[in-house]
């Protein structure tokens, strides 16, 4: 552990060197606010429907005048529909009883309604059996199948309080209240388009997302290493840190300052998020969020354990230490440089087995190579390409997150160890042309 000592000096320097530049900052909120903005947008719109599911979104009939002729009692209408889990369907529904007149009677007073948007209902006993029927006004802007289903609701009412009447147990009321569900199933068959859509396209963009922060940050890590190993100023930090320390304080500084900045912006979306979700029962009273009908059905088509937040927690810990993985490798690469001009060169032989990886993942999942998938899960290469995505949406279970993790961390500290030894072996080849063979010949001697 001597190896290391002095690290957390390097750590608390070099993060304060990159989070606190004006452009760091910049980019952060800016960014941070453009996401929050279009997070929005975008479940505001999704949540908007369009003009014919909007006239279904909510009960057209406004006001119901209810005449009972078979001697069935009050009924809380308004109260009872309030309970129903459509209540927001029948916000604009109002119910008033009435007594002592005709049903052509009944018929006049809901046309005289100025809303135009009324009706009467009857419920009558005829052979002993109760009938619920709907009268609409040939003057009123409803139609036959909005009285229907007034009557519907009525009926379902009638219903309810008899049994509530009967004398029986709350719970016997409860079994004879529940409905008979039948679903037909093509047992074999395939899944949703959405599902496959999902699970192709979260791979893709998280793949590409995933590559540009690589990108961006470990240019960053490779640079400033080079610079040093390419300046005097590498013999004056060996004489008083050891590469251990040395490499492991950079590059953690860097990861921790790019996960505070990617921290940052996911709960910019989130935020972004539950505000558009505000904002669109308001604007859309009674309509489903589309975020959590997305959710829900991931857990129905793709695995239970999507978004739950064991897998949330675990698939951004993974994406840290498969973001730790690849900037230790750069930080190697940046190790390997002899000469400045030999720089981006490196770089650039980093960036492959990024490239690689993702298309791996990606034409794994796309080809449908569960096989391919199951190596892949465990190389540390692509783990960070395809782990994250899967617990979010299910695919892979807790388990296998955490091996996947695990196997990140152990390869990490490993490259760690050996871009230090290349470090330092490499100070007796400074201005020479690097090649595999010196850099081999570094590793095999102590």
């Amino acid at each position: 552990m001597n190896k290391f000592r002095g690290w957390k000096t390097v750590f608390s320097f070099t993060l304060k060197q990159h989070m606190g530049t004006k452009s760091y900052k910049a980019v952060t909120v800016i960014a941070g606010v453009i996401v929050f903005a279009i997070a929005v947008l975008l479940t505001v719109l999704a949540a908007k429907p369009d003009k014919e599911e909007e006239k279904a979104s909510f009960c057209k009939v406004q006001k119901v005048y209810v005449l009972d002729l078979a001697g069935i009692g009050e009924i809380p209408y308004t109260e009872w529909t309030a309970e129903l889990s459509e209540a927001a369907y029948y916000r604009g529904l109002a119910f008033e009883s009435v007594s002592g007149i005709s049903e052509e009677e009944l018929q006049a007073m809901a046309a005289k309604e100025e809303s135009s948007m009324a009706l009467g209902v009857v419920i009558a006993l005829e052979d002993g059996v109760i009938q619920v029927r709907a009268l609409v006004p040939s003057t009123s802007s409803l139609e036959l199948n909005d009285g229907q289903e007034i009557a519907a609701l009525v009926a379902g009412f009638v219903e309810t309080k008899r049994l509530n009447e009967s004398g029986l147990s709350s719970y016997q009321i409860a079994q004879i209240a529940k409905q008979v569900s039948v679903n037909i199933l093509d047992a074999g068959g395939e899944n949703s388009v959405l599902a496959y859509l999902i699970q192709y396209l979260a791979p893709l963009i998280f793949g590409l997302v995933l590559y540009f922060l690589l990108l961006l940050y470990g240019q960053s890590i490779s640079q400033e290493v080079s610079t040093e190993k390419t300046s005097k100023l590498m013999e004056t930090l060996l004489t008083s840190l050891h590469p251990y320390a040395l490499l492991t304080g950079k590059v953690f500084a860097i990861v921790t300052s790019a996960i505070a900045q990617f921290l940052i912006w996911v709960v910019c979306i989130a935020a972004g998020l539950f505000a558009g979700i505000q904002t669109s029962r308001m604007l859309f009273p009674g309509v489903e969020s589309s975020i959590s009908m997305m959710v829900g059905f991931l857990r129905d088509n793709v695995g239970e354990s999507a978004f739950s937040p064991v897998a949330v927690v675990l698939a951004f810990v993974t994406f840290a230490c498969g973001f730790l993985f690849y900037c230790v490798l750069s930080g190697m690469a940046g190790s390997m440089v002899t000469r400045p001009e030999e720089a981006s060169s490196v770089q650039s032989v980093f960036t492959l087995p990024i490239v690689i990886s993702w298309l791996v993942c990606y034409m794994g999942v796309l080809l449908e190579k569960e096989n391919v998938m199951v190596i892949a899960r465990n190389i540390p290469f692509t783990i960070p390409f395809c782990i994250p995505v899967e617990l979010l949406t299910g695919t892979v279970g807790i388990v296998q997150g955490i091996i996947s993790t695990v196997i990140l961390l152990v390869f990490s500290l490993l490259f760690i160890m050996l871009s230090a030894r290349i470090y330092r072996g490499l100070v007796l080849y400074n201005g020479q042309k690097m090649s595999f063979k010196m850099i081999a010949s570094v590793i095999r001697n102590k």
